[in-house]
């Protein structure tokens, strides 16, 4: 059920990833906004764990991931081949944001990382960057061999030739991510 304020106006989750800490320059109140204990993990400068503890004593919430959404968005990024960018905070923090979405919340993501904001655009996942632009367009990632140029879903080295291979874009939705 969504959230409303006492005027009937449906209340925004704000899910925020490591970088609404470290870069402390989010003008959201934090009483709105949910994060995972893996956040905690990333942060290691003494301003952004300021931050942090201050964002926990004004409302910040720290809330577990369910396994179910947190297989959703393995499976997601492994579409996109996403998943060698993404650490386990990224897929936790995102499988928050699905959570909180599939359970009719209006839900915003809020990050820097690329990787992340393309699973989330992919899933209609709205996205605020914190410091850094947003990404234009969703993005399949595929790797591609610097010696015969052919085409590979996965791997470090070239079956055919044994030259590195290197991850290149496969191909562009031309629907662009939610932002506001």
């Amino acid at each position: 059920m969504k959230e409303t304020e006492p005027s009937g106006k449906n209340v925004e989750k704000y899910i925020a990833d490591s970088a609404v800490f470290i870069m402390g320059n989010c003008n959201i109140p934090y009483s709105q906004m949910v994060t995972i204990p893996l956040v905690e993990d990333e942060i290691r400068s003494e301003e952004a764990r300021l931050r942090y503890d201050i964002a926990k004593a004004e409302g910040l919430r720290v809330e577990a991931v369910e396994e179910s959404f947190l297989k959703e968005i393995i499976k997601q990024a492994e579409c996109t081949r996403d998943i060698e960018r993404l650490s386990k905070t990224d897929l936790g923090v995102l499988a928050k944001a699905l959570e909180c979405k599939e359970s009719d919340e209006n839900v915003i993501l809020i990050t820097d990382d690329f990787a992340v904001q393309n699973i989330a655009a992919r899933l209609n996942i709205e996205i605020i960057p914190v410091a850094q632009r947003i990404i234009k367009d969703k993005i399949i990632w595929q790797k591609q061999c610097i010696g015969c140029f052919r085409h590979f879903k996965d791997g470090e080295e070239c079956p055919v030739c044994g030259s590195p291979l290197r991850k290149k874009m496969k191909r562009k939705s031309e629907k662009k991510p939610k932002t506001i």
